[in-house]
């Protein structure tokens, strides 16, 4: 992986992941000369903790110059080092996230268990056999390592800016992948640090969202609001793009329409699969995804769930059966 480029008060961290997860890296980001912001908070993967000391040691700064964290989405790799942090620095540093994610890293549900009766229930309705289930828990379990909850969160909302001597970022509420997930923009310097929205070596997923009750809008469609907030930020004066795993990106107009392509081609694929034949989900995968990783199958269920809802509001799919295990058909596109 390319070195990040210099910019003026960004130190960039890199945690390699390639043992991990073909998100290659978490990256983490200070911004600021004095005190500063530290952007996200890796996952507490083994020696993580460390990686981080040293590099911002080398680049003359330390974890007791940080003055907030802020999480650009509640996952455990972007805040799982956050509670180790303000442990060594001997007081609890700010940490802020976007309200709609609070809950995802307040909950204890990372000590209990992550895949509970609402995912079990979506497996029943997709017909994912008690072997593939099993895979899941299992994965889902090893969340628990990887972070420790942060229950004093602050929140932050669109629009928000956080100063510094010599910094300003803004917060850009970019809600698909979670519905919390926010980049944030550095004024001065046009750099977009964007989380989980922009990746560079691969398209992020707009996760299928189990707890819309919970939610500001109950009808929040994951993969409708991901588009939406592809173009808010497809068009700013950004000069890099820093995401939360990979190398930096400079093309983010072309990125974003690579994006918009991938996702109506999976559509279409869907879309194709079904119009062969009505049935439950976890039997169109084969056909979506030329690969799915062992333990990655909840993540394909949920690709095709929110492509196959936003199929099911242009009116080109259907329930046919609730269940479970749920049916769903293709509509005729010449309808």
């Amino acid at each position: 992986m390319e070195p990040f480029p210099e910019v003026e008060n960004v130190c960039a961290v890199a945690i390699d992941l390639a043992d991990y997860s073909d998100l290659r890296t978490a990256n983490v980001y200070a911004v600021g000369s004095g005190p500063m912001t530290l952007i996200d908070a890796a996952p507490k993967f083994p020696g993580s903790f460390e990686i981080l000391k040293i590099q911002l040691e080398q680049a003359g700064r330390s974890l007791s110059d940080i003055e907030r964290i802020i999480f650009t989405h509640g996952h455990v790799d972007h805040f799982g080092l956050a509670a180790l942090i303000r442990e060594e620095v001997g007081h609890p540093i700010p940490c802020f996230i976007h309200t709609e994610d609070a809950w995802r890293v307040t909950a204890e549900i990372y000590h209990e268990e992550m895949f509970d009766e609402a995912g079990e229930r979506l497996m029943a309705l997709v017909d994912m056999p008690p072997d593939e289930v099993a895979k899941i828990q299992e994965r889902f379990s090893l969340f628990a390592m990887l972070c420790d909850p942060v229950f004093d969160v602050k929140m932050m909302e669109d629009g928000d800016v956080f100063e510094g001597e010599d910094y300003a970022l803004r917060v850009i509420h970019t809600p698909g992948h979670t519905p919390g997930t926010c980049c944030l923009y550095e004024t001065s310097q046009k750099v977009l640090f964007s989380g989980d929205h922009i990746i560079g070596h691969i398209t992020p997923n707009p996760l299928f969202e189990l707890r819309k009750d919970t939610l500001r809008n109950p009808d929040y469609l994951s993969l409708k609001e991901y588009i939406r907030s592809l173009e808010k930020v497809k068009d700013m004066d950004v000069r890099y793009v820093f995401p939360g795993h990979g190398q930096y990106v400079e093309d983010l107009p072309d990125l974003v329409e690579s994006y918009r392509w991938h996702h109506r081609e999976r559509m279409d694929r869907i879309w194709t699969a079904l119009n062969k034949k009505s049935r439950p989900l976890y039997h169109i995968i084969d056909e979506v995804f030329d690969f799915v990783p062992e333990y990655d199958g909840f993540l394909a269920i949920s690709e095709i769930m929110v492509h196959l809802e936003l199929l099911i509001e242009e009116g080109q799919a259907e329930l046919a059966d609730p269940g479970p295990p749920a049916y769903y058909r293709a509509i005729r596109r010449d309808r």
